[in-house]
């Protein structure tokens, strides 16, 4: 085989073989719309043509249920309006002799919509923006086309991330399982009032009670009392 019939196997090998890298870890992305409560005008309706938008790129992104387990949150903060100069046209009228004539300037303004939302990962918050003169879905489309890119490029990084907090968040519920109960103590003396005995050690399971004397029963022991103050302690 030629060298330049191996390296073209080679290069038709790396082709297949990213995409099928990609189709194996997906990177998960939720949207969210706005910071806190309150989003801002319109960033809700965004944030719906965004995650649509999302969905066809399934083939590198997957939508995330919530930004706990997103690899990327896309935070929506805001749309705004701005008009520009799109083109400005000059028409010419003659006086009714058509001995002078007179030019009329005109310029064509177009609205354009502005999408500005914030990739979270990590500490780290990535602002981007995208834009269309036509519609704010099409502006939403750009966007998720500028994610899809910037995961891609990031891949190796968010893939990485996602392995080291994996194991981490499974080994946290089995170490909560796993601690010791914390040991609470509580002392008992002669001469403790009812009062006393109830901020220590809390309600009995039982109470007997016969003239002066009185029984309280806790777990594994019982506390006697006479005349309502401690006596003795039985374990």
């Amino acid at each position: 085989m030629s060298f330049r019939r191996l390296s073209f196997a080679l290069l038709f090998c790396l082709a297949l073989a990213v995409p099928a890298a990609w189709s194996q870890t997906l990177i998960r992305v939720y949207v969210q719309a706005g910071n806190g409560d309150f989003a801002a005008n319109g960033a809700g309706d965004s944030a719906l043509d965004l995650r649509k938008a999302l969905l066809g790129k399934a083939r590198t992104l997957v939508l995330a249920n919530s930004g706990a387990e997103a690899d990327v949150v896309a935070r929506v903060d805001s749309r705004n309006v701005r008009k520009e100069t799109s083109a400005v046209n000059t028409y010419s009228n003659k006086s009714d002799d058509g001995k002078s004539t007179t030019k009329t300037t005109v310029p064509t303004v177009q609205t354009i919509n502005e999408l500005h939302v914030t990739l979270l990962v990590g500490t780290s918050e990535i602002p981007m923006q995208s834009e269309s003169s036509l519609s704010w879905r099409l502006a939403a489309s750009d966007m998720a086309s500028s994610i899809e890119h910037w995961t891609k490029e990031n891949y190796a990084k968010l893939v990485e991330r996602r392995m080291r907090q994996e194991p981490a968040a499974a080994a946290a519920p089995a170490a909560a399982a796993q601690a010791p109960a914390a040991t609470q103590e509580a002392s008992i003396a002669p001469g403790m009032t009812e009062a006393d005995v109830l901020k220590a050690m809390g309600a009995p399971d039982k109470k007997v009670s016969f003239g002066s004397k009185a029984q309280w029963s806790y777990r594994g022991m019982q506390v006697v009392f006479e005349d309502g103050k401690v006596t003795d302690v039985k374990f």
